[in-house]
């Protein structure tokens, strides 16, 4: 007790920190409590992904074969460029009506948390990190709500007001939000760092890989910059003659709309002869892109040839492989694959999202939240060591 009341002094010394660029986000959402030392729980999120999500590894960019479709005249269209890249998520799974419903008290639980916790009283880590998680796991479920199709294009529509990244289908500590709200004004004024993008699941085959971990504060950063590598080095990311993903077309306001910082941007990732091919290119075009949904099949269509994959047996034999890992965790695939629904509701509780140490801590901080007016913010140090090694890399 005497290290939390030691800790509750120093957030009264030291209230709330906020950055100038913030004053443009509601209250709610503004300033950061650099010394604070509360963490949040995800693993109700990680055994989730766990369960759903297939890694795939780094792209050797190798084309996909063509695929066989002995026993059928019927034909998908895939991407060969991109067919074999990414993580998938078995989207086949939302139809499972206690999946479905997981994952949905999943998304109200963390977006009930700052009505809770004001972020304010999180360090800049976790606060990435939820908002982050809280982007991600709506995105899944908008998709499961819309039905997504094998192809994703119209849903995703960027720059339209109908596309479901522009609704605003969450309300945060009494704010209506929408993904957009949260990708283009949230983390854009509090971070500002290119990396952030590769965070953001879109859905598709065409954007950054699902994990199959949550964000977590103590790791984020390191997740985001593996995530960005994976990418980069992928034909999703780049390709000959300067060819790039049409998603760096959506995010150049990270790159200040210039391409050259792009560019550079890249080189700090790109690993063997794809260097020279973004280096020596007269210029970055935005032209690889692959809208299909990033399930099991790639977004394409069964259509029972008897060359086609069962993708509902090689997702059971990765379930297998992540039961073993996860027996005696107690917060694993058991967890997951049982009537969920109820037991995961009670995640928006504060006693599940943060350790029984640090609660008397919370309920003291949150009681002095009004009196934090906030000054200058002094830098992040983990978030500065991430920006410098991408320079460095």
């Amino acid at each position: 007790m005497k290290i939390i009341s030691q800790f509750i002094m120093l957030s009264l010394m030291f209230p709330a920190l906020t950055h100038a660029s913030e004053n443009n986000l509601p209250p709610p959402f503004q300033g950061a409590s650099q010394d604070s030392t509360l963490t949040v729980s995800y693993d109700d999120l990680s055994a989730f992904l766990k369960a759903e999500v297939l890694v795939v590894g780094r792209s050797t960019r190798k084309k996909a074969a063509r695929a066989e479709t002995t026993g059928t005249r019927m034909r998908s269209r895939v991407n060969r460029l991109t067919a074999l890249e990414g993580n998938r998520f078995y989207f086949e799974a939302l139809e499972n009506d206690d999946v479905r419903n997981t994952l949905h008290a999943i998304k109200q639980s963390l977006e009930l948390l700052p009505g809770q916790v004001p972020l304010s009283t999180l360090n800049r880590k976790e606060q990435l990190a939820y908002w982050l998680n809280l982007y991600n796991f709506t995105l899944l479920d908008q998709l499961a709500e819309q039905k997504a199709p094998g192809n994703i294009k119209g849903l995703l529509d960027y720059g339209d007001e109908d596309s479901i990244l522009t609704k605003k289908v969450l309300n945060v500590a009494g704010e209506s939000l929408s993904l957009n709200d949260i990708q283009f004004t949230i983390l854009k004024e509090k971070y500002n760092d290119p990396l952030i993008i590769y965070g953001l699941f879109q859905g598709n085959i065409g954007g950054p890989s699902i994990l199959d971990e949550a964000f977590t504060g103590d790791r984020v950063w390191r997740q985001l910059e593996e995530n960005a590598r994976e990418f980069i080095n992928s034909n999703r990311g780049t390709y000959f003659d300067g060819s790039v993903s049409v998603y760096y077309k959506r995010n150049m306001t990270f790159f200040d709309n210039n391409k050259e910082k792009l560019r550079r941007h890249l080189l700090d990732f790109l690993e063997g002869s794809f260097y020279n091919e973004i280096q020596e290119a007269d210029e970055l075009e935005f032209e690889t892109a692959d809208w299909q949904l990033a399930n099991l099949m790639g977004g394409a269509r069964e259509y029972g040839g008897s060359g086609m994959i069962n993708s509902a047996a090689l997702l059971d034999a990765v379930r297998s492989q992540q039961m073993l890992f996860n027996q005696g965790g107690g917060s694993g695939m058991s967890a997951i694959e049982s009537p969920l629904a109820q037991s995961i509701v009670s995640k928006s509780r504060l006693n599940v999202r943060f350790p029984a140490a640090q609660l008397e801590m919370i309920q003291q901080l949150k009681a002095r939240h009004e009196l934090n007016s906030g000054s200058v913010e002094i830098k992040d140090i983990d978030e500065a060591e991430a920006k410098a090694k991408t320079k460095e890399n």
